[in-house]
Protein backbone atom coordinates (compact mmCIF):
# COMPACT_ATOMS: atom_id res chain seq x y z
CA UNK A 1 0.00 0.00 0.00
CA UNK A 2 1.27 3.36 -0.78
CA UNK A 3 2.07 5.48 2.34
CA UNK A 4 -1.38 8.28 2.05
CA UNK A 5 -3.28 5.90 0.96
CA UNK A 6 -6.65 6.69 2.94
CA UNK A 7 -6.43 9.69 0.01
CA UNK A 8 -7.78 7.06 -1.90
CA UNK A 9 -10.86 6.16 -0.51
CA UNK A 10 -13.93 7.54 -1.75
CA UNK A 11 -15.37 9.84 0.19
CA UNK A 12 -18.67 7.74 1.26
CA UNK A 13 -16.05 5.05 2.85
CA UNK A 14 -13.98 8.23 4.68
CA UNK A 15 -17.38 10.00 6.34
CA UNK A 16 -18.69 6.46 7.30
CA UNK A 17 -15.25 6.05 8.99
CA UNK A 18 -15.69 9.02 10.68
CA UNK A 19 -19.44 8.64 11.60
CA UNK A 20 -18.59 5.30 13.23
CA UNK A 21 -15.87 6.90 15.10
CA UNK A 22 -17.92 9.79 16.30
CA UNK A 23 -20.78 6.89 17.39
CA UNK A 24 -17.97 5.01 19.71
CA UNK A 25 -17.15 8.28 20.93
CA UNK A 26 -20.66 9.42 21.71
CA UNK A 27 -21.36 6.06 23.33
CA UNK A 28 -18.28 5.66 25.63
CA UNK A 29 -19.45 9.10 26.59
CA UNK A 30 -22.90 8.15 27.17
CA UNK A 31 -22.31 5.06 28.70
CA UNK A 32 -19.58 6.68 31.48
CA UNK A 33 -17.25 5.00 33.83
CA UNK A 34 -17.39 1.01 33.72
CA UNK A 35 -19.51 -0.52 36.07
CA UNK A 36 -15.98 -1.94 37.58
CA UNK A 37 -14.72 1.28 38.76
CA UNK A 38 -17.44 1.83 40.90
CA UNK A 39 -17.91 -2.23 41.66
CA UNK A 40 -18.80 -2.80 45.47
CA UNK A 41 -18.96 -6.23 46.87
CA UNK A 42 -21.26 -7.33 49.14
CA UNK A 43 -20.31 -8.34 52.92
CA UNK A 44 -23.56 -8.77 54.77
CA UNK A 45 -26.71 -8.02 56.36
CA UNK A 46 -27.08 -5.41 59.03
CA UNK A 47 -29.11 -7.10 61.93
CA UNK A 48 -30.21 -4.87 63.99
CA UNK A 49 -31.25 -6.37 67.18
CA UNK A 50 -27.46 -7.50 67.35
CA UNK A 51 -26.43 -4.27 66.47
CA UNK A 52 -28.27 -2.79 69.54
CA UNK A 53 -26.67 -5.58 71.71
CA UNK A 54 -23.19 -5.16 70.60
CA UNK A 55 -23.76 -1.41 70.30
CA UNK A 56 -25.33 -0.87 74.05
CA UNK A 57 -25.68 -3.74 75.65
CA UNK A 58 -27.48 -7.25 76.65
CA UNK A 59 -30.75 -5.68 77.68
CA UNK A 60 -31.16 -3.44 74.35
CA UNK A 61 -33.08 -4.90 70.66
CA UNK A 62 -34.00 -2.56 67.92
CA UNK A 63 -36.74 -0.97 67.43
CA UNK A 64 -38.57 1.37 64.17
CA UNK A 65 -40.67 4.78 64.66
CA UNK A 66 -41.31 4.43 60.41
CA UNK A 67 -40.62 3.00 57.67
CA UNK A 68 -37.54 4.70 56.52
CA UNK A 69 -34.03 2.93 56.87
CA UNK A 70 -33.58 5.57 59.22
CA UNK A 71 -36.29 5.32 61.41
CA UNK A 72 -34.24 2.74 63.60
CA UNK A 73 -33.09 3.15 67.06
CA UNK A 74 -31.95 1.16 70.02
CA UNK A 75 -34.24 0.53 72.75
CA UNK A 76 -34.57 -0.82 76.13
CA UNK A 77 -37.05 -1.90 77.82
CA UNK A 78 -36.09 -1.96 81.65
CA UNK A 79 -34.56 1.32 81.68
CA UNK A 80 -37.02 2.92 78.85
CA UNK A 81 -34.65 4.78 77.34
CA UNK A 82 -33.34 4.89 73.38
CA UNK A 83 -30.08 4.85 71.84
CA UNK A 84 -29.61 5.86 67.85
CA UNK A 85 -27.30 3.15 66.05
CA UNK A 86 -24.37 3.13 64.45
CA UNK A 87 -24.70 1.07 61.39
CA UNK A 88 -21.34 2.30 60.07
CA UNK A 89 -20.03 1.06 62.86
CA UNK A 90 -21.82 -2.18 62.81
CA UNK A 91 -20.86 -3.35 59.43
CA UNK A 92 -17.18 -2.21 60.51
CA UNK A 93 -17.36 -4.66 63.57
CA UNK A 94 -18.87 -7.45 62.12
CA UNK A 95 -17.20 -7.62 58.14
CA UNK A 96 -14.03 -6.14 59.02
CA UNK A 97 -14.24 -2.90 57.29
CA UNK A 98 -17.42 -2.96 55.49
CA UNK A 99 -19.23 0.27 55.49
CA UNK A 100 -23.05 0.27 55.61
CA UNK A 101 -25.68 1.87 52.88
CA UNK A 102 -29.49 2.10 53.09
CA UNK A 103 -29.79 0.73 49.17
CA UNK A 104 -33.32 1.60 48.21
CA UNK A 105 -34.23 3.77 51.56
CA UNK A 106 -36.51 1.30 53.34
CA UNK A 107 -36.97 -0.15 56.56
CA UNK A 108 -35.67 -3.39 56.01
CA UNK A 109 -32.85 -2.24 52.96
CA UNK A 110 -29.77 -1.86 54.99
CA UNK A 111 -26.40 -4.05 53.95
CA UNK A 112 -22.89 -3.74 54.05
CA UNK A 113 -20.37 -3.43 51.47
CA UNK A 114 -16.81 -3.28 51.13
CA UNK A 115 -15.42 -0.77 48.58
Amino acid sequence: MARNSWVRRSPLRRIAGVATGLFVAVAAFAVGPTEAAFARTWAGKVEMNELCIVQSGFDWHAERKGDSAFDWYCYNDHTRKSAEMDINWYCDWKYGGAYADPQGGGAYDWGCYWA
